[in-house]
């Protein structure tokens, strides 16, 4: 035991570090749930209760792929009803998060330049705060990367379909959770192609990643298909309008951000959805202008407002926001810097740059707003471990 301690120590006390920083945010904060976390609240409650109005609120009917995050917090409630529980799981989950950041920052950069950047991130004001917000992003991100660590540990010459099987799994549970996990299936089907032009062993990878997808997809649907037979959810995990989010994007008015008049004439309207989305890609000649406007608010625009939602502490509010604006541009800086040392056989890194680059190109087309920058800053802390450890001499890398 004493062995075990000593060998993970850094792993301890960096988990037990975060989790007390967390854990003093959600206690002390208070956060109004508001927006769509309210309403997948109230929901959660329902399912409880037993009573199921949600059932009639055109929101889920439309959305219905927001019940996974429902279903979630209603067994966290079944156990404990209580907000403050679900911010404490959020705090162990974050918790989590920064130990994973360490892990694959030392897989991808080192041992030296993985402690910094994750103890840098477990202080990051915005993810920092955003453990008072019952929102849907924590677990998803957390078990994308407990997937791709998994993934960087199968073994080159054995198949380990078990583990393929579990790592599909995982992805699927994240894209129940919140449906942004087809941007690291993609960026992980665009390194599969890339390896096979790498290596000899086009049947293994592709024996590989053919189980992963195929988990990943029979289990989401398996998933969908429970909820509706079950009567939790009628339309299972659908998405009763995709283009919603598109006719939020190129919005010139608002710069491609939410829109309040949009969404009472469109977005329960997947016909009229697409017949705006039309006339607003016409507009060619605004684009490039929303493009560099999006740019800016997705992933330069500090926004601790969902945590600060009650106004009840503005000089720490007023601190907060220039420092987690400075480490907005840091861990920019950094990510971007790592492409300098960039090595072709360095795949972890590869995968993680694609994903940050479909990231960006999505966010190009869709709704945009500061808080979903979320998943790339914790993608983009890892790569900080490659620029730092590569800014100590060769003596002092491990």
């Amino acid at each position: 035991m004493r062995e075990f301690l000593k060998r993970h120590s850094f792993v301890i006390g960096l988990f037990l570090f975060s989790f007390f920083l967390r854990l003093l945010v959600v206690l002390c904060i208070h956060t109004d749930i508001v927006s769509d976390f309210g309403l997948m609240y109230k929901a959660s409650l329902e399912l409880v209760s037993g009573t199921r109005d949600y059932l009639n609120n055109v929101y889920f009917l439309t959305w219905a792929y927001q019940m996974g995050h429902v279903v979630y917090q209603a067994l966290l409630l079944s156990m404990i009803e209580s907000v403050t529980f679900l911010k404490i799981v959020n705090a162990l989950v974050t918790s989590l998060i920064v130990v994973f950041v360490y892990l694959l920052g030392r897989e991808v950069g080192g041992e030296k330049g993985s402690r910094i950047a994750s103890v840098l991130y477990a202080i990051f004001p915005f993810p920092l705060f955003l453990n008072t917000v019952l929102t849907n992003q924590h677990l998803p991100m957390l078990l994308i990367l407990i997937a791709i660590y998994l993934g960087f540990r199968l073994n080159e010459k054995k198949l380990q379909i078990p583990l393929c099987i579990g790592i599909g799994l995982l992805l699927s549970l994240s894209n129940i959770l919140r449906t942004e996990t087809i941007v690291i299936i993609g960026a992980i089907v665009v390194l599969g192609g890339y390896l096979v032009f790498q290596k000899d062993s086009f049947r293994f990878i592709a024996i590989r990643l053919g189980i992963l997808l195929l988990t990943y997809f029979l289990s989401f649907q398996l998933a969908s298909f429970c909820l509706v037979q079950t009567g939790v959810s009628p339309n299972g995990l659908q998405n009763g309008n995709p283009t919603w989010k598109f006719v939020e994007g190129f919005n010139y008015d608002t710069d491609g951000m939410y829109s309040k008049e949009d969404s009472s004439l469109y977005a329960t309207d997947p016909v009229l959805s697409k017949q705006v989305l039309k006339e607003r890609l016409r507009e060619v000649e605004k684009m490039p202008l929303l493009f560099l406007k999006k740019i800016y608010i997705q992933w330069f625009r500090s926004d601790l407002s969902w945590t600060f939602n009650t106004g009840e502490y503005p000089v720490l509010f007023s601190i907060s926001n220039f420092i987690n604006q400075m480490m907005i541009v840091l861990f920019h800086s950094l990510a971007l810097s790592s492409l300098l040392f960039l090595k072709k056989k360095n795949y972890l890194q590869i995968l993680l740059t694609i994903t940050i680059v479909f990231y960006v190109g999505t966010y190009l087309l869709i709704e945009v707003m500061p808080r979903y920058a979320y998943s790339v800053q914790i993608l983009e802390a890892i790569l900080a471990s490659v620029t730092i450890s590569n800014l100590f001499p060769k003596k002092l890398k491990d």
